[in-house]
């Protein structure tokens, strides 16, 4: 690698974790008696499990914000209700421009951004990939090469046209689809914590199926910890935890997320635009902390694709986010970021952790 790397033992500490769908966890303690207001609770949106937790007097108010809030955004980006924004670009795909709210429109360019900043490696108009491996759906199947290839010549963020003076997305192709699964719920984190410090949040978070969206601190005031799955063990197990502060996001991205096996061989959920097949780069779980969510969730995808070496080397010229790594041998790359922030559990204490430094 052209990064200097550093091999440390981190500090270990021992916690009870509590399991939940996302990939991650947060640590379990007794909650404190007296916190002036709680609400918490789980809900089913934008195709994945969402746990709200807020404490303070407006703890209720901002519950409720949230759920309206989220299924508002769900409208306009689901690739999967037949009436969102999302849906109407993909369907107009080659016949019209389709005029957008100004939020999708926002999304739309920074998802662009995000494939430039990561040489493609971020894509998402590679939806019809996508759907051809069905991975998700109830029938994946391995597509063959010719499927693949017409599916592949579908792709093209050029063809995504964003006109900013009209507020309209086009695709200029027909059969060409936009899928902003890879992105939209790190954007949409970034939302409703500017929504919830409007109706007063103090302290809580938001879990959106594998990003995480912080503010304040616990009741007691120590910061919020949550625990990064081990990708190769059981959705009980977990590798470490990660300390967050006010106004923090953290996206994780594993194999371990939705996959399929067929004649022996294990398919999952993220594709490289490169090859239309599950990435293969070496790395099996990518987290990303940062003040932005969007950045975080397309992130953790793109460096997924990329693998190591050249995902250091994007950190590196960055200055916006850190990193965990995870490797298919079982080793744990860290950026120097997050030296204080990262600590292994107890099980895992003997696993070696490096250090990625500029």
């Amino acid at each position: 690698m052209s990064r200097k790397v550093v091999w440390i033992g981190c500090a270990v500490i021992a916690l009870s974790i509590v399991l939940y769908l996302a990939g991650f966890a947060p640590e379990s303690r007794e909650e404190p008696e007296d916190y002036g207001g709680f609400r918490s609770g789980i809900t089913y949106a934008m195709n994945t499990v969402i746990e709200q937790k807020w404490y303070g007097e407006s703890a209720d108010t901002v519950y409720t914000g949230m759920e309206t809030k989220i299924r508002e955004i769900e409208s306009a980006l689901s690739l999967h209700l037949s009436q969102s924004e999302i849906a109407a670009i993909n369907e107009n795909a080659g016949v019209q421009p389709v005029e957008v709210s100004q939020r999708t429109f926002d999304l739309l360019q920074r998802a662009k951004e995000l494939s430039e900043q990561s040489d493609g490696a971020f894509d998402i108009t590679i939806a019809p990939v996508v759907e051809l491996w069905g991975i998700t759906s109830d029938h994946p199947h391995v597509p063959t090469d010719e499927e693949l290839a017409q599916a592949m010549a579908l792709m093209g963020l050029e063809d995504l046209v964003l006109d900013e003076e009209a507020c309209t997305a086009y695709l200029t192709r027909p059969g060409m689809a936009i899928d902003l699964g890879g992105i939209a719920k790190g954007w949409t984190a970034d939302q409703l914590r500017e929504y919830a410090r409007e109706l007063g949040a103090e302290r809580g978070y938001v879990s959106l199926g594998g990003n995480l969206m912080i503010i304040g601190e616990r009741p007691d005031g120590d910061p919020f910890k949550f625990g990064l799955r081990d990708p190769q063990g059981d959705a009980s197990t977990y590798l470490g935890t990660v300390t967050l502060e006010d106004g923090c996001t953290m996206a994780t991205t594993g194999g371990y997320e939705r996959y399929f096996e067929q004649d022996g061989q294990t398919y999952w959920h993220i594709m490289d635009p490169f090859t239309g097949h599950p990435a293969d780069s070496g790395l099996i779980s990518v987290t990303i902390v940062g003040d932005e969510g969007v950045v975080c969730d397309g992130l953790s995808t793109a460096l997924f694709v990329m693998g190591l070496e050249k995902a250091a080397d994007l950190w590196a010229q960055s200055g916006d986010f850190e990193a965990v790594f995870v490797t298919a041998s079982g080793e744990v790359y860290i950026t120097e970021g997050l030296r204080d922030r990262f600590a292994l559990t107890e099980q895992y204490a003997d696993t070696p952790v490096s250090v990625i430094k500029r």
